[in-house]
């Protein structure tokens, strides 16, 4: 019997053009799941009566069961879809599925550190309440890691309502090249720069590497880290190439270009349990990563031997980055082969979705 399964979304029916992180996540579950023979469809609640604030999604609910009749279950994103998703059930029969994705409350309480206003106090008051009741109301919460499951297992969720689902890639989208060996090595970051991505820490690790060997290339800056992007080109002049974000499509074709990929993070609580979209991708791309012991990636680049390991601080970083210079290119080589088969054998979307559809049927 085939699976089927409404995926609602609390993001704008924009396409993937200018997806984010999210959107990301949902476009390659519904790939892996229809590989796995389950049938999905989309749902964005920004095209429903009641479009926003979050807080009211829930008034939806009718339309909702509605649109999810037939369906086996709702896989709800974010906490106020979730929300919706669990009030639906009072006019249909299916699952309430709150993809928990990333910690929201902490992070809207990160970004309103950074920039304390009236709308960003309001995120954090409505992320606290939203989180709290999509936890309690779901059937089943969908874990982005191991940390995040233990995590929330410590607030009391019974383990039998979770499912841990990673971010994954679509691999066959991204084709490793053969590693050069021209004399310049080439570090990459392709994502955003929100507060938790430490960008500080790694400006300052690149200012502290001069050497003419060294190559910076940094993409993802949209109109809110203009300034950012100035600091970056007046500290690090001719040695680093900035690029504002580009179309899922092209990212391929920009992390080719890398000797080394980058992930720099803040050892925040809101970071300790996620797990980046951009480290399947990395992976993907059959190049070494330099990661920082922050998250769930650290165990995995420290055990499939894909990269280094490197505190989240300035001396960390810059020490990893002089170590990873020193690389030959048959150790790049073997360490972006080792990452390759992570990314085939855990991280593709289908061996992903596979094992959350046979979980999902095991639980109920």
């Amino acid at each position: 019997m085939t699976v089927k399964i409404l995926v609602l979304s609390d993001r704008p029916p924009q396409g993937l053009k200018s997806a984010d992180a999210y959107e990301t996540r949902l476009a390659g579950l519904r790939l892996g799941l229809e590989a796995n023979g389950a049938q999905t469809d989309l749902l964005s609640l920004r095209t429903l009566r009641v479009r926003g604030p979050h807080l009211l999604f829930w008034l939806n609910a009718r339309e909702i069961a509605r649109r999810a009749r037939g369906y086996d279950a709702i896989h709800a994103a974010g906490a106020g879809a979730a929300v919706a998703a669990a009030a639906a059930k009072l006019f249909n029969r299916h699952l309430a599925i709150f993809d928990v994705h990333g910690d929201e409350l902490m992070e809207t309480r990160l970004e309103y550190q950074a920039r304390p206003s009236l709308r960003g106090l309001y995120r954090v008051i409505q992320s606290a309440i939203l989180t709290a009741l999509a936890r309690r109301l779901a059937d089943c919460l969908l874990m982005v890691s191991g940390p995040f499951y233990e995590r929330y297992r410590a607030r009391g969720v019974p383990l039998d309502r979770m499912i841990i689902v990673r971010n994954g890639v679509d691999a066959a989208q991204f084709t490793p090249a053969p590693p050069r060996d021209d004399g310049l090595l080439r570090f990459v970051y392709a994502g955003s720069f929100q507060a938790w991505q430490a960008m500080d820490v790694l400006l300052e690790a690149m200012a502290q590497n001069v050497s003419d060997r060294m190559r910076f290339h940094l993409i993802g800056f949209g109109p809110r880290d203009q300034a950012l992007k100035a600091t970056f080109a007046a500290r690090l002049g001719e040695r680093v190439t900035l690029e504002d974000r580009v179309p899922a499509s092209e990212l391929p074709h920009k992390l080719a270009a890398a000797d080394v990929l980058l992930i720099p993070r803040t050892r925040h609580p809101a970071m300790q349990g996620g797990l980046p979209s951009k480290f399947a991708e990395y992976l993907a791309m059959g190049r070494p990563l330099i990661v920082t012991d922050v998250d769930e990636t650290a165990t995995f680049v420290h055990d499939y031997r894909c990269g280094l390991v490197c505190s989240p601080t300035v001396e960390g970083f810059a020490a990893a980055l002089r170590q990873a210079a020193a690389w030959t290119a048959d150790e790049r080589r073997v360490m972006g082969e080792n990452a390759r088969r992570l990314a085939e054998t855990v991280f593709d979307w289908r061996v992903i979705a596979g094992a959350y559809l046979k979980a999902l049927q095991e639980k109920h």
